[in-house]
């Protein structure tokens, strides 16, 4: 698939377009740690519900755009891992197969939050059995848990994905090893600074908003900038193939 001119280059500009959405994502995500406390956020579940009940649309949209952004960066990832694939094959096999998983991850979070959690909402605002309606409270709280298994679920294997792409790519000039080497290595930080930044918020009540607008702005940042180097990678190589 990524042998041809034109399938190179098509997956250098979605590289291009990912690396922007990606870099919007992360000045969202510094502004609101700098704003909100995510850690203690008081969710009043039953008007959540009903609000999700009630704008359909905005949860099917949104769960739309995260199966683009995924799609996106699945054809980026496999294109690198296909053109590295003739330095270094194992690596770069393994780099493709974890960077699948992580897609896959969030496939699987944008079908949770956008269909199964939507339709739970319908029936919140359907039923009138009240030991109905406690059923599906309980389960938009559990819900929460489930959203942040799977997006850590993407962490890890986009960490793994990125580390052994930067490997298959040793020795390529431009930074673009180290730029993924280094943007697995944010993305394992963040793990432990949000155990970290959840026990005081949590546990000592102490809110640190730089250390968590910081962690931000390296996760988000340094995905952004993988997508932009391995897109910049793959418009030179792209335009070395005949046409």
């Amino acid at each position: 698939m990524f042998e041809r001119r034109r399938a190179v280059l098509s997956a250098a500009g979605l590289g291009y377009l990912l690396s922007g959405f990606l870099l919007a994502l992360t000045a969202g995500s510094v502004y609101f740690v700098t704003r909100e406390n995510p850690y203690r956020l008081e969710r009043d579940w039953e008007k959540l519900l009903n609000l999700r009940g009630q704008f359909v649309a905005v949860g099917v949209v949104a769960a739309l755009v995260l199966f683009v952004v995924t799609v996106a960066g699945l054809l980026v990832g496999l294109a690198v891992a296909a053109r590295a694939a003739r330095l270094h094959p194992t690596s770069a096999l393994l780099g493709g197969v974890f960077l699948a998983a992580a897609m896959l991850a969030l496939v699987a979070l944008g079908v949770w939050t956008g269909l199964v959690s939507t339709y739970a909402a319908l029936q919140y605002r359907a039923v009138t059995d009240e030991l109905h309606k406690h059923a599906l409270l309980l389960e938009a709280r559990l819900n929460e848990h489930a959203v942040m298994l799977g997006f850590w679920c993407f962490l890890v294997f986009a960490a793994l994905g990125l580390y052994f792409l930067g490997r298959a790519l040793r020795g390529e000039r431009g930074g673009l090893p180290d730029v993924l080497k280094l943007a697995a290595a944010l993305i394992l930080l963040h793990l432990p600074t949000t155990i970290y930044l959840a026990s005081e918020s949590l546990l000592y009540d102490r809110y640190p908003r730089w250390l968590a607008a910081t962690d931000q702005l390296l996760l988000w940042g340094g995905l952004a900038a993988a997508a932009y180097f391995c897109a910049r990678w793959l418009r030179a190589v792209g335009r070395m193939l005949p046409r």
